[in-house]
């Protein structure tokens, strides 16, 4: 029988996928995420099931979505009764540990056998650990959630430097904030190279499966709180080397399959009603095609919300229960600078319409050619040409939220949407 591997967890919190190295940005440094995706599978299609802390947090560590689990809403926690993934590996023999950020209440940092607030308290659980036992840890990092705050000893970017992505104005508020992300990307860098290098220190690194990932996209206005690529494709890296190939898998994978894709690896029974399915047996192959299609939800951040949407490599379907109203944003977005900067370049009609999305009223149904149209800039639901992929998403959607008894807009109770743009 094959030995079980150690299992590491890292998140960041509010990391997009093109932020770092090993995913082609050529002004932010991160050489140790790099080293680790150089030595193992990185991943470029990989989605959360929300563009929010809590609910995609739920997701992973229960394999079910967020409204399936009643934690759809922001800082909701997990009930004592839902499916917990450490749980499973801990009935299974693991010793396993959350250090950080877990943001699902305190039920579920009960269900561990270690536990504490601080991701610097990873060394803590390291020295616990019982000799001769499988260890799975979760270590969720707090950058680069804002507020930003630094020391001298993590390298500064200078706003010159940086590359504004195309829904975001150029101006020098914007490359201010963007610089002060750059530099909390290179600081959560830093700690993850402190974990892999106490990894091989201590002889671990080959049978040790470390994950890294972020609990979803950029933390800008267009990104966070949407269901915009920018706030829910994250980055994805897995390295394995006594049990995974090194390359890179273009197939479409759900955060919620971490959970199913762990407990196989680990040799862990997989409960059926798990709504995340294992990649573990195929991602050894080159062709690796992941899944036909991810969904995704957006619902309470701060102010009411009800979005539900899918994407496939091509394709993203939106439906906004609250058509008519505009973009309803997380607080830390709203009062960004970037915000700011949005508002004020609205008023000289400055903005171009990747830029403009986030201040438009919203329609009931959006759909956007991701082939044309990267930047989701432009909706194709009304157009001839697409009725037929409008329908077909609309009703994969409907499916899934029939399937997985998804929670109704009708019985919620409207809250005022406090944080506008325009």
């Amino acid at each position: 029988m094959q030995r079980r591997p150690n299992i590491i967890w890292m998140f960041a919190d509010d990391a997009g996928m093109p932020d770092f190295g090993c995913y082609g940005h050529p002004g932010i440094a991160t050489p140790n995420i790099d080293r680790l995706a150089g030595e193992g599978l990185r991943f470029t299609h990989a989605f959360v099931t929300a563009p929010q802390c809590s609910p995609s947090r739920s997701s992973i560590y229960s394999g079910l979505y967020a409204h399936a689990t009643g934690t759809e809403d922001l800082h909701s926690a997990l009930p004592a009764d839902a499916p917990f993934i450490p749980e499973m590996l801990g009935r299974a023999g693991y010793f396993t540990g959350a250090v950080g950020k877990l943001h699902l209440g305190k039920p579920a940092r009960e269900r561990f056998h270690f536990a504490r607030p601080w991701p610097r308290d990873w060394p803590a659980f390291m020295r616990e650990r019982p000799a001769g036992r499988p260890f799975f840890l979760s270590i969720g990092f707090l950058e680069p959630h804002r507020p930003y705050q630094f020391t001298g000893q993590i390298p500064q970017y200078r706003p010159r430097d940086v590359r504004v992505p195309a829904y975001l104005p150029d101006t020098l508020r914007v490359r201010i904030d963007l610089a002060r992300y750059y530099t909390a990307i290179t600081r959560l860098d830093a700690k993850v190279g402190e974990v892999l290098e106490f990894l091989d220190a201590a002889g671990l690194a080959d049978d040790t499966l470390v994950i890294f990932s972020s609990d979803h996209g950029q933390p800008f206005p267009g990104a966070k709180g949407t269901l915009y690529d920018p706030g829910v494709r994250v980055p994805l890296v897995m390295r394995h080397p006594a049990r995974l190939p090194t390359g890179v898998r273009h197939g479409l994978v759900s955060l919620l399959d971490l959970g199913p894709t762990t407990l196989e690896a680990a040799g862990v029974d997989i409960p059926g009603r798990l709504h995340g399915e294992s990649h573990w047996p195929a991602l050894p192959e080159r062709t690796f095609s992941g899944r036909e299609r991810v969904f995704i939800e957006r619902n309470w951040h701060d102010v009411d919300d009800h979005v539900r949407g899918v994407r496939t490599r091509r394709f993203k379907y939106i439906h906004n229960a609250y058509f008519g109203e505009p973009h309803a944003l997380p607080a830390d977005v709203n009062a960004s600078p970037s915000t700011r900067a949005i508002r004020r370049v609205a008023r000289r009609s400055g903005l171009d319409d990747a830029q403009a999305r986030i201040l438009r009223t919203r329609p009931e149904q959006e759909l956007y050619d991701l082939e044309a149209d990267p930047w989701e800039a432009h909706n194709v639901a009304d157009r001839p040409e697409h009725a037929a992929t409008l329908a077909r998403l609309r009703a994969a959607v409907q499916d899934w939220s029939r399937a997985t008894d998804d929670v109704s807009p009708d019985h919620r109770r409207r809250r005022r949407f406090a944080y506008r743009l325009g």
